[in-house]
């Protein structure tokens, strides 16, 4: 309309972080769910800060990914990140965050709500979806927190590196 006035907000990336999250839900050999989250945040200056966390009740698989979403916002708002784009390789989590699928499922209802309200909390918000295949460093984090499945309150410190082939100084 020629007579009303159009309001533009406009973020600079310098202030955009990003966050790679997924969940993962199995049952062990011993017959217990167990679950972990995998977030992964590109800061506005391109460090990198990844997280895992176990999950200490069993949850499906969907809940996981709730959870790493909600793990990953929570982060977030403790780092003082004003403006985030959450990414997932879940379609249904991803898609009923923005509102183009209808959340049925009565387990996942409370997550969803919890996300939406904390999503809401900051300046700027944005969710898209992600291929697995572009996902796979979140994915594999979320693997190892689940198979360490660490006792409630428990921490552990894991590095990770690479190196080349170890090759012996003497073959026989």
């Amino acid at each position: 309309m020629p007579d009303e006035t159009y309001e533009a907000n406009v973020v600079s990336k310098e202030q955009v972080w990003q966050q790679y999250f997924d969940g993962a839900s199995r049952t062990s050999p011993t017959g217990r769910v167990i679950a972990g989250v995998g977030v992964v945040f590109i800061s506005s200056q391109n460090h990198v800060l990844s997280r895992i966390v176990s999950l200490t009740e069993s949850c499906s698989n969907n809940v996981a990914k709730y959870n790493a979403l909600l793990v990953g916002l929570d982060i977030a708002k403790q780092l003082g990140v004003k403006h985030l784009e959450a990414y997932g390789n879940s379609q249904l989590i991803v898609n009923q965050m923005k509102g183009e699928y209808e959340v049925r499922n009565e387990d996942i209802i409370p997550y969803h709500i919890a996300t939406i309200t904390l999503a809401d909390s900051f300046e700027g918000f944005y969710i898209d979806y992600v291929p697995r295949l572009k996902n796979t460093y979140v994915d594999a984090l979320a693997s190892l927190a689940a198979t360490l499945a660490l006792p409630e309150g428990a921490t552990q410190q894991v590095t990770v590196t690479n190196r080349q082939l170890f090759k012996l100084k003497y073959t026989f």
